[in-house]
């Protein structure tokens, strides 16, 4: 059995001011929530670039080549 009554008039929103960063209601006098006025503070971190899985245009990868194949060291002794 449900108490309240549908034609009712729903509850009034609050008339509390909204806080500018997070938008929610406030209960401090500056209006502002003190943890949303320190990261308003701050300075915009900048985002990450992602890495990119391509190489540069001009840009060859290198390649092992001959130039390895005369540093290994014959084991033999000879």
């Amino acid at each position: 059995m449900t108490l309240r009554h549908y034609h009712a008039t729903p509850v009034p929103p609050t008339t509390r001011v909204r806080c500018p960063v997070c938008h929610e209601s406030v209960y401090s006098q500056a209006g502002i929530h003190p943890q949303c006025a320190v990261r308003q503070s701050d300075p915009p971190r900048p985002k990450p670039k992602p890495p990119t899985s391509t190489p540069a245009a001009g840009i060859t990868p290198e390649v092992p080549g001959p130039a390895l194949a005369e540093a290994v060291v014959d084991p033999s002794g000879s």
